[in-house]
């Protein structure tokens, strides 16, 4: 149990940096008030771009020269860099301190799960995905109180410092772990990655600088048309690439397809809605972070309970069924969220019902979309296979925060107005999650997945 812990706690603290800093961003926009929304906003989409493009470059480095040992190495990466942000004395500092975080983030993703794996039987295969996911879950769901605790009590700064003990302890625990690793192979795409961190790069920079260069001019357009080109060279060297950066191989089947991209797709909303309604409560509400993030805790909360059971309810009714509705839940909550937000302050009668309906629908659709992505792939790929579906996670969380920032931009002090559009913009990405999984999801997916597992 304790193992399974140790390799749980790889993802929680990858995924805890991805909503406790949202909490902290106001104090840090406070702190750096000399830089604009759209630049520090690269303090949250910094870290989303690079995990996005080296997960899959990871995942094969980490199949190839042992996962324990890479684990490690990510576990050392992430709280050095944790302890440089904490103590950044410029925007500059701490972008970059951010950027070298997600370096050690994108080794933990896919060498915590692949470690996982093995731990569990194969016809278990699917619980033991679940757990990992529902740890990343209870991370994002523990990120937002205990992120305004840190920033209203103390310093923004512990929001990163706090990462240092949990680090020290992990690194040192990862000597009682079996090392694991996939013999020969080709190198991994080192310029594919640097490609595809290019291409969100820009993407995002026209997303969230459009308002300010206006939408027609020739840096915003610049930025939008170089950022779609260089992700379709991507994709063109990724499909000669032995060791490409994104494994086209993995979206061949249909569930392939609606797994990933619906990971994708459901990810823009996600990540689009947490940094909203953080920048929503404190702007538009005026509450203290601590408020704030004690009132954005309910969803990811939610998720991590739900998760558990959505998988037993796709074993019954099918993976498909299970996503479109958890799709459905998930906007009945938006529109409850988007009422209750436009009356006072009332986190009872006003927030809460919203919130806690948008986690449950999230914890029905993020573990089943998971299993589905990871359906049929082979055991000594799983690394290469969760890098994939966590990078497709990641592509979702650079666009939902970039188009977030760019509708909050142009809303200017329309803290109101801006909070509906974003909210808007998640019912729309979830109703194609649910279109997405009608067309390409089977009925049992990851369901059939495991059983042939256990056959072989």
């Amino acid at each position: 149990m304790k193992l399974v812990l140790l390799c749980c706690l790889g993802a929680f603290v990858a995924f805890l940096d991805s909503t406790i800093v949202n909490v902290a961003f106001p104090n840090i926009a406070k702190t750096f008030s000399d830089a604009d929304l759209p630049t520090l906003s690269w303090v949250l989409n910094g870290y989303n771009v690079v995990i996005a493009a080296l997960l899959m470059p990871a995942g094969r480095v980490a199949d190839r020269l042992g996962c324990r040992r890479s684990f490690a190495v990510g576990l050392a990466t992430f709280t050095v860099a944790s302890a440089v942000c904490g103590i950044a004395n410029s925007a500059e500092v701490l972008i970059g301190a951010r950027l070298v975080q997600a370096v050690g983030a994108a080794i933990l993703v896919p060498t915590s799960l692949a470690l996982l794996m093995p731990m569990f039987p194969m016809a278990r295969r699917l619980v033991a995905i679940t757990v990992w996911g529902a740890a990343g879950a209870l991370a994002a769901g523990i990120g937002p109180g205990l992120g305004g605790l840190l920033a209203e009590h103390w310093t923004w700064r512990a929001v990163f410092l706090v990462n240092i003990p949990i680090g020290i302890v992990a690194v040192w625990a990862t000597r009682h772990l079996t090392e694991q690793r996939e013999r020969g192979g080709a190198t991994p795409d080192v310029l594919g990655a640097v490609l595809l961190g290019a291409a969100l790069g820009l993407l995002a920079l026209g997303l969230v600088k459009g308002p300010d260069w206006e939408w027609a001019s020739p840096a915003t357009v610049g930025c939008l048309a170089a950022g779609a080109l260089l992700a379709v060279a991507v994709a063109l060297r990724s499909a000669r690439h032995p060791a490409p950066v994104v494994s086209l191989d993995l979206l061949r089947s249909r569930s392939a397809v609606g797994g990933n991209i619906g990971s994708m797709l459901f990810s823009v909303t996600f990540y689009a809605v947490i940094l909203n309604n953080i920048l929503f409560l404190t702007t538009h509400w005026h509450w203290s972070l601590i408020h704030a993030g004690l009132a954005t805790t309910p969803p990811p909360i939610a998720t991590a309970l739900v998760a558990k059971p959505a998988s037993r309810l796709a074993e019954r009714f099918g993976d498909r069924a299970v996503v479109i509705a958890g799709c459905l839940v998930y906007i009945g909550g938006t529109l409850l969220l988007f009422h209750g937000g436009g009356q006072s302050p009332d986190f009872a009668t006003h927030w809460l019902p919203g919130a806690a309906v948008m986690g449950a629908g999230a914890g029905l659709v993020w573990p089943v979309l998971g299993a589905v992505a990871l359906a049929g792939v082979e055991p000594s790929r799983l690394a290469t296979a969760s890098a994939a579906n966590a990078a497709f996670r990641q592509l979702g969380a650079v666009l939902g925060t970039a188009l977030t920032v760019s509708i909050l931009t142009a809303a200017g002090r329309d803290a109101l107005g801006g909070a509906r559009d974003t909210w808007y913009l998640a019912i729309g990405f979830a109703l194609a999650v649910a279109l997405l999984t009608a067309v390409t999801v089977p009925r049992r997916a990851a369901a059939a997945s495991a059983s042939a597992s256990a056959s072989v």
